[in-house]
């Protein structure tokens, strides 16, 4: 019998404004003249939806959202909302962008083609102030009430959300639903339950441990454990249900898996597109490794000597019978 977690009791799961969940991203897969591959993209999509989770975004970091041009994201967008659509997934759109106008125009032209719901950063040129900050979600937030936002409270936008901050942001916008949250402070992870506690926290797979410990109910923002979409179910589950021992168990051996996976590319490949395209590759080995100029991305040979080491020093997180479940 598996160690059992304790319940915060200031903190209901019910109060939260987005469901318990796994969020997945969506890799652009591209051709050797970069334009999209079309039929890998779609097929990508359709088994990510059927066999790991229906809820998927396009264009964050991994997605390179802050790299495509607006013909581009008019396509892919078009594309994922139409698949997503017919597989029965629910359509997220990253918006990254420098102006807040370009923001509210890829918003209106995506939520024209039926997306609902989107995931937005803090413009980075410049380090946005608390004025600003707020600025910034006013302009979002307050200008489309009928759709849904998650921020996406990365360092690459120049500064970080502030736990304290949320408390006025989400009292401002009913329509702040989220946040997805790259950290593995447990201070961040409790101040964020106390001060928004409507807010969803969504974290990777370490800070997800961590938060499950500490009664956050937290969702998962999947990246690592996507290479096994059966064992990443356990994961969550395990988080879910609160059963410590199978979590810390299966967080143990995520993190082994990463060390191996950076001791293979040493030094890795700084964009996130290339860390989640190999992932994704070992769900979808024909998906192409390409990102955008000018930034690099893993080789097929890290690719091959990463597959090797998973299935000889943990089949357990080798997909050896797809999943039918998703969450």
């Amino acid at each position: 019998m598996g160690g059992r977690l304790l319940n915060m009791p200031d903190c209901s799961d019910k109060s939260r404004r987005y469901p318990r969940c796994i969020l997945g991203t969506c890799c652009i897969p591209w051709t050797a003249d970069y334009q999209l591959d079309e039929a890998i993209f779609r097929r990508a999509i359709h088994q990510t939806v059927t066999q790991g989770t229906k809820h998927l975004y396009i264009f964050g970091t991994a997605g390179e959202g802050y790299a495509v041009s607006d013909a581009q994201f008019d396509l892919i967008t078009r594309i994922f909302a139409d698949e997503m659509a017919g597989a029965g997934g629910i359509p997220m759109v990253g918006v990254i962008s420098l102006s807040t106008g370009h923001a509210i125009e890829r918003i209106e032209r995506a939520a024209a083609m039926g997306v609902r719901e989107f995931q937005i950063s803090l413009p980075s040129w410049g380090a946005c102030t608390p004025v600003e900050t707020r600025s910034f979600f006013d302009a979002i937030c307050g200008r489309f009430p009928a759709l849904k936002f998650v921020h996406y409270n990365v360092a690459r936008a120049g500064r970080m959300i502030e736990p304290a901050e949320y408390h006025q942001l989400v009292n401002d916008h009913a329509n702040l639903v989220a946040v997805k949250f790259a950290t593995d402070s447990l201070r961040r992870v409790m101040l964020l339950k106390c001060t928004a506690p409507q807010l969803r926290i969504f974290f990777t797979e370490f800070a997800f441990a961590w938060g499950c410990l500490a009664g956050v109910e937290p969702g998962l923002l999947i990246s690592l454990a996507s290479i096994c979409w059966p064992r990443a179910h356990e994961y969550f589950r395990a988080g879910e249900s609160g059963d410590a021992t199978a979590l810390l168990g299966m967080a143990h051996e995520l993190l082994q898996v990463s060390q191996r996976l950076h001791e293979l590319n040493e030094p890795l490949s700084h964009m996130d597109g290339a860390y989640d395209g190999l992932l994704l590759k070992m769900n979808v080995p024909e998906f192409p490794l390409r990102l955008l100029p000018p930034y690099q991305t893993t080789s097929e040979q890290v690719y091959q000597a990463f597959r090797d080491m998973v299935r000889t020093q943990f089949p357990q997180w080798l997909s050896a019978t797809p999943s039918v479940a998703s969450i």
